[in-house]
């Protein structure tokens, strides 16, 4: 349990919480454990985060590979991320107005300080994209599957393609094990694998401990370190079409950079939208063409 290993109890003004769907840039949640480092890009600037720091939608997190970061949003629900996991916060959906968190690359667990009332929350992965409100589960995520037990309560899990459209789903309960492939469809099963439970952080077997009631007023800024590079926001730049095309304005002044454009080049084919970018007067030349074709009629 994270209440063991002594983490120090903070808290942040509730004020920073708004009523409604959170527009970008605003306050959505609050860092309550940060072991390890925890990188934070906010904007197009990397930052370095620990407790107390109210997160933004938009943000992306990198937590440490043996470290965790905690998350605790206003509506009761908390995140904890572990062993290097990435994550995005998109704050609330088009469709149906739910927060959502897109996460890559490890190990997350969601639960509800209290389920009643519980608005739902999407938590995005790769391969699949899992509604759920008043539940509790795991997720792992890797480059080849996504898998999700649900401890308690129940959830619906949609299977995403590769370009991130939604295909078939199903509701599942608590108890049940499911894993979506990259290439495989959907499996569930009645109990998580055995391999699944021994590879898990051992606190998640724990309830995770809210610490955002015990709030007094106390806050944290990011300290800035440097202009988001490449490496760091590449995962995001090389996700599924729905999650990458809204980043091309936020780091577009980013592709001045030479190392920046460089690596915006050479890894283009995973994201062709940066072509316009990159070299717009391939695009003027073509828009003239077709100006020049209406006038000839």
């Amino acid at each position: 349990m994270l209440g063991r290993s002594g983490h120090a109890r903070i808290g942040i003004a509730a004020l920073l919480f708004c009523a409604g769907a959170p527009a970008f840039g605003q306050a959505v949640g609050i860092l309550t454990v940060v072991e390890g480092s925890l990188q934070l890009v906010r904007g197009a600037t990397t930052y370095a985060a620990g407790q107390g720091v109210a997160l933004l939608n938009g943000d992306m997190l990198a937590v440490d590979p043996k470290g965790q970061a905690q998350i605790e949003f206003a509506d009761g629900a908390i995140l904890n991320l572990s062993r290097g996991t990435r994550a995005l916060i998109l704050g609330a959906q088009s469709q149906g107005g739910e927060a959502g968190v897109a996460l890559q690359s490890g190990w997350a667990k969601f639960a509800w300080v209290k389920a009643a009332g519980a608005k739902p929350h999407r938590y995005i992965t790769p391969h699949a994209r899992l509604g759920a409100a008043g539940a509790t589960g795991v997720l792992r995520i890797g480059g080849e599957s996504s898998e999700v037990f649900i401890e308690s309560g129940t959830a619906r899990l949609v299977e995403l393609s590769k370009a991130g459209s939604p295909a078939g789903g199903r509701d599942l309960k608590g108890g049940e094990f499911a894993v979506r492939g990259a290439v495989q469809p959907l499996s569930v099963s009645p109990r998580p694998s055995a391999e699944f439970v021994k590879a898990m952080p051992g606190y998640f077997r724990d309830d995770l401990p809210a610490y955002l009631p015990r709030a007094r007023n106390k806050s944290a800024e990011p300290a800035r370190e440097h202009d988001a590079t490449y490496a760091e926001v590449e995962p995001w730049l090389k996700a599924s079409a729905p999650i990458r095309r809204p980043l091309v304005e936020r780091f577009r002044n980013r592709a001045k950079d030479p190392q920046f454009r460089s690596k915006l080049i050479e890894n283009l084919a995973a994201h062709p939208e940066w072509d316009r970018i990159l070299f717009p007067e391939k695009y003027e030349e073509e828009a003239k063409k077709e100006a020049e074709k209406v006038q000839s009629r």
